[in-house]
């Protein structure tokens, strides 16, 4: 069974209860990393995944070579070398050299290189070429293709690579529209990728960052920065703290300020804290007003009071 087909059968929520397993390896006999760790990881910090020159444009040629000339032969190749590298060191050159190619600009050649890219995507039964079919979809995929996206980008593993494609495919408000629903059916290192592809100039999603952004199985200090800066929470807190938006809407905000003030006063290694929230003294004041003069809506989640003590103690209030 394809991996698209495996995860086309199963929710979001059975795929967390069975802890996101995939059908090509078994977590329990060695797959170290939590899904979307590897890559989450290794963007967030020094470490190299820079292949040699040479593989990198081998690759694309057996891309290209299936693409415009598809066999079972080429696609042995292909997906032989596919799987032999993780594809978060191969997706970005390969995707250049395409562009090289001249494959983008050639229709033929560019709704062939779709057609490989659905292939991989649907059909493969290993995850290094599922991401690699992902990301060339990014570059040839039609709108109608979303549905194939929205299936692997509910598993964190794929989400990071489906956030990026959907962002090619897609503008402004269809392209948040479709990223917040990315987010909200993953739960981990996927619905942080989604964090860094979204487009803030709009309002819906510096609330989407605010309210639900920040709430996540990896960490909230991860983060929390992201969200507090780019979900503008101090002017959000703002309106919360001027009654000016609907009580249920109040509370989820709460719910997810408090999420991400939990993150800052409380980050981890290599992280960053309150102090490196620009906001930290105006967005504080907030929400202490808010605990103050709206004590019923304070009231809804246990941490708002909490956090504004953390805030007097750190000195970000008085």
């Amino acid at each position: 069974m394809s991996i698209y087909d495996y995860l086309k059968e199963k929710s979001t929520s059975e795929i967390a209860e069975m802890g996101y397993r995939l059908p090509d390896v078994d977590l329990e006999k060695g797959d170290v990393w939590v899904p979307g760790a590897y890559e989450g990881i290794i963007l967030r910090s020094t470490r190299s995944v820079k292949l040699h020159t040479i593989i990198n444009f081998r690759t694309a040629l057996a891309v290209k070579k299936q693409a415009l000339k598809p066999s079972e032969k080429h696609m042995a190749k292909l997906t032989k070398k596919l799987m032999k590298y993780p594809a978060i060191s191969l997706v970005d050159p390969v995707c250049s050299y395409c562009v090289a190619f001249k494959i983008i600009k050639n229709e033929e050649k560019k709704a062939a290189l779709r057609e490989l890219a659905l292939d991989l995507a649907k059909n493969a039964v290993n995850r290094e070429p599922v991401k690699m079919g992902i990301a060339l979809l990014g570059m040839a995929g039609k709108e109608e293709d979303l549905p194939v996206l929205e299936v692997l980008g509910k598993h964190d593993e794929f989400t990071l690579y489906c956030a990026g494609s959907a962002a090619r495919i897609l503008e402004g408000k269809k392209k948040n529209d479709f990223l917040m629903k990315l987010g909200d059916n993953t739960q981990g290192w996927g619905k942080i990728s989604v964090l860094y592809e979204l487009d803030y100039k709009h309002e819906d999603a510096r609330l989407w960052a605010v309210k639900r952004g920040c709430r996540n199985t990896v960490g909230f200090s991860y983060v929390a920065n992201v969200c507090a800066i780019k979900g503008n929470m101090a002017d959000v807190l703002a309106k919360l703290s001027a009654g000016e938006i609907e009580e249920k809407e109040a509370e989820e905000i709460l719910h997810g300020v408090c999420d991400i003030f939990t993150g800052l006063l409380n980050p981890d290694e290599n992280q960053d804290g309150i102090r490196e929230y620009g906001e930290a003294k105006r967005a504080g004041e907030a929400l202490r007003n808010i605990c103050q003069n709206i004590p019923e809506l304070a009231e809804k989640d246990e941490r708002a009071q909490k956090i504004v003590e953390s805030l007097k103690n750190s000195g970000i209030i008085v």
